[in-house]
């Protein structure tokens, strides 16, 4: 099996336990980024104004990605 692990950390947390999967599994890598990359007022949860509480509320709000060329379909 050719396995990839994509994976969207903002803060890291998410990124740590893919890398350890990854590493667990011997799967590939991919970090999912956007395009404006997260400032620590972007990640505030506590304020209802800030980036990731706005998308967080509305389902269909997603940030642009860095990069839409995931080598997707060299993996199982």
């Amino acid at each position: 099996m050719n396995a990839l692990i994509a994976y969207f950390s903002a803060t890291g947390t998410t990124a740590a336990a893919a890398k350890a999967l990854a590493q667990a599994t011997g799967a590939a890598l991919y970090e999912i980024k956007p395009a404006i990359p997260y400032t620590s007022a972007d990640l505030d949860w506590r304020d209802k104004t800030s980036r990731s509480s706005v998308e967080m509320r509305d389902k269909h709000s997603r940030p642009a990605l860095a990069d839409t060329d995931a080598p997707v379909a060299d993996y199982d």
